[in-house]
């Protein structure tokens, strides 16, 4: 029964979780958001005291439940693993040393702000990449297969969504990714989670202590050693009869593979209890019926949050061949404030790329920023009353903003060329990039009997990219935008 319980939550929060990257119809459930903010880095990094205190005691009471539910890269390996079948395991060393090692290698780069390691490393994240950059093209295909058949019935309810790639180094992390952590799920189970995740290092040095333990009954036990080849996660020594508490991820596999009932998931002052290391004595009448009851009490307070519809859906612009520019200084998302504190804080998710309804945001793929969002203008620009990015993110990488803030902050500015405007090497007028200027900063200048050459007030413009996406220019549009070193108000 507390597997069950525990495979139903695991399932909810993560598709919860995987609805946020491969979402095509532009609506976005904020309640689902609260499943990345509630990731324990993200968590940290967004200095959300109560997201993190919260996985500290659930930790403390329960063990690494939330290595089993919440945490969605640990449930993939479990789908992976399910797949090649149960009682293949077998009791291993617990990799002290490597783990230990990768702990400290995460904490000194997440200190020591070298953004691309501790994302690498970072669970979540890694996650993340992976729905961004493989589930959600695979998601929209199937959508815009839906809505072409649709179409030849006659039925248009079926919007067609945009499939493009939006960084080839989050593309090749997301691959790599899934490899190691297929090949090792398949073969090892959890040996991703207990041998390398620096969360799960750490949560599990606090598991322990926990409350609630798996525990194996002396005089029960008939050392059949079925509850260790259940063991994904190699903590269990059938001969022993004991339980290494800080590799255990409260799957409940071995419980329900116990033909004996000689395991229980008990308190340590639970009656009856004798000795340490993972075995007790008998347990007597009632009690375990109570303490189930009293545990799944307990885990129904991780479920999935209600749902809650949010913004509506906004057009998408055309695809088109235009060529981005080599910009002097990457333009971060509204609420970033500069390409540093985006650094210092962002994980690297994908998930404000995948959720961005105006398709600006795009995966940086070199420099220190690697993996992390910038702005790009080739399919659209990023519209005032747009705060999707703001929203979403989990790790307070991109500060929470307003429209009527946006709508007053510089994330960039326009700069000209003119000897790529059509109006100086075609001879013709073009007012693209003055009629579409939100702010109207851009003016026409020049005289009356030749096209007017556009000028922009670099002191008030925003940097929105609207007259970047418009300009008819090719293949470089002839007014781009620079990002500042630091976002301003206006």
């Amino acid at each position: 029964m507390l597997r069950f319980v525990r495979m139903v939550l695991a399932a909810l929060c993560f598709a919860a979780l995987c609805l946020l990257f491969v979402d095509v119809s532009g609506l976005v459930v904020p309640s689902f958001a609260v499943m990345a903010r509630v990731q324990f880095v993200p968590a940290i990094l967004a200095g959300s005291v109560g997201a993190v205190v919260g996985v500290l005691l659930l930790t403390l009471v329960l063990g690494r439940v939330y290595c089993s539910v919440l945490c969605p890269l640990g449930v993939l390996q479990d789908i992976i693993g399910a797949k090649a079948g149960r009682y293949r395991f077998y009791h291993s060393s617990p990799h002290t040393v490597l783990r230990l090692l990768v702990l400290g290698v995460f904490v000194f780069s997440l200190l020591a702000g070298v953004p691309l390691v501790f994302s690498l490393l970072e669970p979540y994240s890694a996650f993340g990449r992976m729905a961004a950059d493989l589930l959600a093209p695979a998601w929209g295909t199937g959508n815009n297969a839906l809505a072409w058949a649709s179409e030849r019935a006659g039925n248009y309810d079926v919007a067609p969504a945009m499939v493009w790639q939006k960084g080839l180094a989050a593309l090749a992390s997301a691959v790599g990714t899934l490899a190691v952590i297929g090949v090792l799920s398949w073969r090892n189970g959890r040996l991703w989670c207990n041998a390398v995740c620096p969360v799960g290092t750490f949560l599990g040095f606090l598991s322990r202590f926990s409350l609630f333990q798996p525990r194996i009954s002396a005089s029960a036990c008939k050392k059949c050693g079925l509850c260790e080849k259940a063991c994904k996660s190699g903590c269990i020594d059938a001969e022993s009869g004991t339980v290494d508490g800080s590799r255990c991820v409260a799957c409940f596999n071995c419980l329900d593979a116990c033909r004996h009932k000689a395991i229980s998931y008990a308190p340590k002052l639970a009656a009856g209890a004798t000795g340490t290391g993972g075995r007790t004595g008998d347990r007597t009448g009632g009690k375990p019926d109570s303490l189930r009851r009293n545990l799944l009490a307990a885990l129904v307070g991780v479920a999935v949050p209600g749902v809650a519809f949010g913004r509506s859906a906004s057009s998408i612009p055309a695809l088109s061949r235009k060529l981005g520019p080599e910009r002097q200084v990457a333009i971060v998302p509204p609420g970033a404030q500069s390409v540093q504190l985006l650094s210092a804080r962002c994980t690297g998710c994908q998930l404000c790329v995948s959720a961005c309804p105006n398709q600006v945001l795009k995966s940086t793929d070199s420099g220190s920023g690697m993996l992390q969002p910038t702005l790009a203008f080739e399919r659209g620009y990023c519209r005032v009353n747009c705060t999707t990015c703001s929203d979403v993110c989990p790790a307070g990488a991109i500060r929470p903003v307003t429209p009527a803030e946006k709508s007053s902050m510089q994330i960039g500015r326009a700069v000209v060329a003119l000897d790529r405007c059509i109006t100086a090497t075609d001879k013709v007028t073009c007012t693209a990039c003055a009629k579409i200027c939100p702010p109207r900063v851009i003016n026409l200048v020049g005289p009356d009997d030749a096209p007017k050459k556009p000028v922009v007030d670099a002191e008030r413009c925003t940097g929105c990219g609207a007259c970047e996406y418009v300009c008819p220019a090719r293949p470089f549009a002839a007014i781009h935008v620079e990002g500042v070193a630091e976002q301003r108000r206006i």
